[in-house]
């Protein structure tokens, strides 16, 4: 017996520092490419900056905090410029508009504008604004499989995806060719949403600028308080697009946080935001 508990402990404390080749490793794109000495995969934790076996349990580091791939560990952003009076001044009233009051002849998901001074049209997004309409998304999120996105690589949310292709039949395209018609090749177009309305945004901003072939220095994406709408190859295809993108977010508000996140090999590959995030402290980070 006693020697059957000593085994027990032997391997119990195998499994902890000694043979947790990852606690050794300094880097996170190392980090998460590596295995411990049982074949489980290494996590870098983005708080602690350190580096575990899956298999370890560290109090300190929440599961969301965990990097469970190359494209979210952290990266250099001194050279990133946040401009906080155009957020202030410019995307929060333009996204406060769409929470207008109802009528008895209009109901706003979405608007467009022309911004004359920057020549620039919007595309703005309103958030959730019922209970049932937030039942929907839950539903989606957690009991509806990702569906594929047809005009970049990666799965996107079924509820999200068609609720943007129902607001671009409805007037959304004829809005934007319009535009692009007139004002030619050098007018911007930028997208903006708040929740739900961000991940409205952030697919319209893909759709448009891949459709109509728009370069990066024309587009500009910015949501407040987006949640988790596609995968890893979503993101990435994104980020190639759309590379002025901004998801600002409070650090009480769960909605970013949504749907947590799973594993890479999981269903769908995961839950993952796109790049850049800014915090509520003002911290420009690219944790996903």
């Amino acid at each position: 017996m006693k020697l059957l508990i000593l085994l027990l402990l032997s391997f119990e404390l195998c499994k902890c520092a000694p043979l947790d080749s990852c606690t050794r490793i300094e880097s996170c794109e190392t980090c998460v490419n590596s295995t411990d000495g049982f074949g489980y995969k290494c996590q870098w934790c983005s708080t602690s900056n350190s580096c575990a076996s899956e298999q370890t349990t560290v109090e300190k580091c929440h599961v969301d905090d965990w990097t469970l791939d190359k494209y979210n560990c952290p990266v250099d952003v001194s050279d990133v410029k946040y401009d906080e009076s155009f957020m202030r001044k410019t995307v929060l009233p333009l996204i406060a508009a769409t929470h207008a009051p109802d009528n008895e002849q209009t109901t706003c998901f979405a608007y467009s504008a022309y911004l004359k001074n920057q020549n620039a049209m919007v595309l703005v997004f309103r958030g959730t604004t019922t209970l049932f309409q937030l039942i929907d998304e839950g539903i989606s999120f957690f009991l509806h499989p990702k569906i594929p996105f047809n005009v970049t690589k990666g799965v996107v949310d079924g509820y999200y995806l068609n609720a943007f292709y129902e607001l671009w039949d409805k007037g959304v395209q004829k809005d934007v060719e319009k535009i692009l018609e007139e004002k030619g090749d050098k007018v911007k177009i930028w997208f903006f949403g708040h929740s739900l309305g961000g991940g409205l945004a952030s697919i319209a901003s893909s759709y448009v600028a891949k459709i109509y072939g728009l370069n990066g220095s024309r587009t500009k994406l910015v949501t407040f308080g987006m949640p988790r709408i596609g995968d890893i190859d979503l993101a990435e295809a994104h980020d190639e697009l759309v590379p002025d993108s901004w998801r600002i977010e409070h650090s009480k508000d769960p909605i970013p946080a949504l749907p947590p996140r799973t594993f890479p090999d999981d269903i769908d590959k995961g839950s993952f935001h796109h790049n850049t995030e800014e915090f509520g402290n003002s911290e420009v980070r690219n944790f996903q």
